[in-house]
């Protein structure tokens, strides 16, 4: 389980399920993540790529993400609606890579 922002990603189905009968800070898991090389994938609860965390060591931020022709595509930012999704909508930016600096793992 991972939570970035208060918000639970849960590593698989089952641990997605779990999260309905034991929320995580009073919520659900807000969807479903994937550790990569550079960072973390964020998906939907249908799998929907939405965004990723790149957490190299001299940088650490969210930005956009989606599949296109069977490929991950980034962009160099947050959408507004991949923000409000993130909880990050109305942060400014020391305030969102604190959050990325404050992953805590389960």
């Amino acid at each position: 389980m991972l939570i970035f922002n208060g918000r639970s990603y849960a590593k698989n189905n089952r641990e997605f399920t779990e999260s309905l009968f034991k929320p995580i800070n009073g919520r659900t898991c807000n969807g479903y993540y994937r550790k990569v090389k550079d960072g973390i994938k964020l998906f939907k609860p249908d799998w929907t790529l939405e965004a990723f965390i790149v957490d190299r060591q001299h940088e650490k931020f969210t930005v956009s993400a989606c599949v296109l022709n069977g490929k991950p595509r980034y962009m160099f930012s947050t959408c507004t609606a991949t923000e409000k999704w993130l909880g990050l909508d109305g942060m400014g930016l020391q305030a969102e890579f604190d959050a990325v600096k404050n992953i805590q793992w389960r």
